[in-house]
């Protein structure tokens, strides 16, 4: 029980360094490229918070899709991985059903600071 957390912590680790370094570059593009590297454009802590929320909901999202074996077969992931690597990070997460990886009426988020 114990290696299994452990495992499902560092997944959710992984994924979610994976994504903030992979934002931190889109945004430093953006900024160079769109912007011409001007020193005054620059994003609010807001809109930062919100591209990064959006950002790991997408990929939460991508984890969902993820789980579909008549796509995937056996290179599908198991909804048990998915379930237990978000687990106690999902928003409103009491309330949600229990098959809420294929409920697609389901918004599934993570909590915010």
């Amino acid at each position: 029980m114990r290696n299994k957390l452990k495992m499902n912590h560092m997944r959710l680790y992984a994924i979610i360094i994976s994504e903030t370094a992979h934002l931190i570059w889109k945004i430093r593009c953006e900024k160079v490229f769109q912007n011409d590297n001007l020193q005054n454009t620059s994003h609010t802590k807001r809109e930062l918070e919100n591209k990064w929320f959006q950002c790991i909901n997408t990929r939460l999202k991508l984890d969902k899709l993820q789980t579909n074996r008549s796509k995937f077969g056996k290179k599908a992931i198991k909804e048990t991985l998915v379930l237990d690597t978000w687990e106690g990070i999902l928003k409103d997460e009491e309330n949600l059903p229990k098959d809420w990886i294929w409920q697609s009426s389901v918004l599934v988020g993570i909590k915010s600071c």
